[in-house]
């Protein structure tokens, strides 16, 4: 299928010596007739120390808990940067993608529905996730609220986290508060996104979902290592239940 002009642009991520993802999000993007750019990833296994001098070690061990691989520093610099771009040429909104993803013949619809009506005033919407509760609910708490019917599902605004930055729409006041809230690099850039009580980027998301994370492709993270958790210091220990005990009652609290 010939490309179609978009309502805004589509950006994939990729690492650039990647050409079996390269490939398999282009076959995919042109089935679809989406017309989309590649970006060169920010390669973790190889970063600079400009890159490294924006991790927060500190705040990374009091939060996210443990130290951040560097894979995961240059996932969150590769989206980060594009933001950066948005505001410098003042983009309105642009379609986020992973290169190890597989997307719905619907989602070229549910784009144009998303932005073909300024309501409500979402920053970011998650068209993908990686918790099972969330992609299919079966209590009130993950089944969030219906606030806008689209020709191929609805727009939910959820109250608890998504998981997962596979593919996503977001808003260049949306680009602009990740940009403030996220210049020091602390989690990983989706649970970042998620920490919606201290960024103010309400949850958005669509069901059914559109975009889903491929199994049988490696993670270019890589492995965590097992019980990376444990033995950590005292006062690290001690700072990071404080931390989770501010953070639940804030996301208790937050009426955002």
């Amino acid at each position: 299928m010939a490309a179609s002009p978009s309502p805004c642009p589509i950006f994939v991520i990729n690492l650039e010596h990647d050409g079996v993802r390269r490939a398999h999000m282009t076959e995919q993007c042109t089935r679809l007739g989406l017309a989309v750019e590649f970006i060169a990833a920010v390669n973790g296994r190889a970063l600079s120390e400009a890159d490294r001098a924006v991790y927060d070690r500190a705040r990374a061990l009091r939060v996210y808990g443990v130290e951040m691989l560097d894979t995961e520093i240059g996932c969150y610099l590769s989206h980060y940067r594009l933001y950066e771009r948005m505001v410098r040429e003042n983009i309105p909104a642009a379609l986020i993608l992973e290169d190890d993803v597989e997307l719905s013949p619907a989602l070229p619809r549910i784009v144009e529905d998303l932005l073909a009506d300024p309501a409500p005033e979402w920053q970011v919407v998650r068209l993908e996730s990686l918790r099972p509760r969330v992609r299919e609910p079966k209590t009130p708490k993950f089944r969030g609220r219906t606030v806008k019917a689209l020709r191929d599902g609805e727009l939910v605004r959820l109250g608890t986290h998504v998981l997962g930055f596979g593919a996503y729409l977001i808003r260049l006041d949306g680009a602009r508060r990740m940009l403030d809230y996220g210049r020091r690099i602390f989690m990983p850039v989706d649970q970042t996104m998620d920490r919606y009580w201290d960024n103010g980027i309400a949850p958005y998301l669509v069901r059914p979902i559109p975009v889903r994370q491929r199994t049988d492709m490696d993670s270019r993270i890589g492995a965590r290592p097992a019980g990376r958790h444990e033995g950590q210091p005292l006062a690290i220990q001690v700072a990071r239940r404080w931390q989770r005990l501010s953070d639940s009652v804030r996301k208790r609290l937050y009426r955002g």
